[in-house]
């Protein structure tokens, strides 16, 4: 009886969060604000000395289409001279005017000083687009609220010490372990399509 119960249960959530929402097909543009603390350093008092200095301002392109999503942040990041960012492929799931959001991505940074440029986390990184199966996968979660055209949202990265050429799968799961790392950051949005 549990078992016809929760698949009565996925047969109706699965439709209900396809078709919720903005419906099969959403592009939504805006602008994106991410903070260079850790979840660690909000937690040992850290934001005492709290300085603008070190948020990093840029612009979120988000695309999705059905369930998957593909979410692109690119950041000013003045507290490292450059730019950097995320680039994630998620499950995208709105319910009612909520869309709850999780997958994986690749950090990219650009040092205007230094000229270096590199793919992944600090974990495991890549300095050539050719060999970004040796950067480290984050993971990317997040939740935003949908109202009418507008969008406001709340993320976090986490990095981990997973990547496609190192295959260590089993510390991707104990990256969780390490939820105090997650940097935070806020968007805000508007559909386009």
């Amino acid at each position: 009886m549990k078992k016809v119960i929760i698949a009565m249960l996925i047969a109706l959530v699965i439709p209900c969060c396809i078709f919720a929402g903005r419906g099969l097909f959403d592009l939504t543009l805006g602008a994106v604000a991410q903070s260079s603390y850790d979840i660690e350093d909000v937690k040992s008092g850290e934001l005492k000395n709290f300085d603008i200095k070190n948020l990093a301002f840029g612009a979120d392109v988000e695309a999705k289409l059905s369930i998957l999503a593909i979410d692109a942040k690119g950041l000013y990041d003045n507290a490292n001279k450059g730019l950097s960012g995320i680039v994630s492929a998620n499950l995208a799931l709105d319910i009612f005017f909520v869309r709850v959001k999780a997958g994986l991505g690749y950090e990219y940074a650009y040092n205007f000083e230094t000229k270096a440029f590199y793919f992944g986390n600090g974990n495991e990184y890549a300095t050539e687009f050719a060999n970004f199966k040796d950067a480290a996968f984050d993971i990317n979660v997040g939740v935003d609220v949908l109202l009418g055209p507008i969008t406001v949202g709340a993320y976090a990265t986490l990095p981990t010490e997973t990547s496609i050429s190192n295959g260590r799968w089993d510390k991707f799961f104990g990256a969780f372990s390490n939820w105090e790392q997650a940097k935070l950051g806020l968007t805000v949005g508007f559909a386009v399509l």
